[in-house]
């Protein structure tokens, strides 16, 4: 996790159950909507990430147009799984 990658401890508890659950195409693109409904997290958290640089990789497809490989996002989930708090905090900091 990088240091300006803000705490959001509710997507790090979940972040190895949503990984463990996908499954699918690791080549397959997914909108911010579809990342949205994966994670529970809002589009507009996704949007503000990516302009940020705390949010997974994204492939501009289009200027309109962003998409998410699907291995990208599980990678960048296990990023955010900690065996205990103190991993969690020791990473953050």
């Amino acid at each position: 996790m990088s240091p300006s990658d803000p705490k959001n401890p509710r997507l790090d508890r979940a972040a190895a159950n949503i990984a463990a659950r996908e499954s699918g195409d690791p080549d397959e693109l997914l909108s911010t909507s579809d990342l949205s409904e994966m994670t529970g997290l809002s589009i507009s958290w996704f949007e503000i990430a990516r302009c940020k640089g705390y949010g997974p990789p994204f492939k501009r497809l289009s200027h309109r147009a962003v998409r998410y490989k699907r291995s990208d996002v599980l990678a960048w989930l296990d990023e955010r799984s900690f065996r205990c708090t103190s991993e969690y905090s020791q990473r953050v900091a």
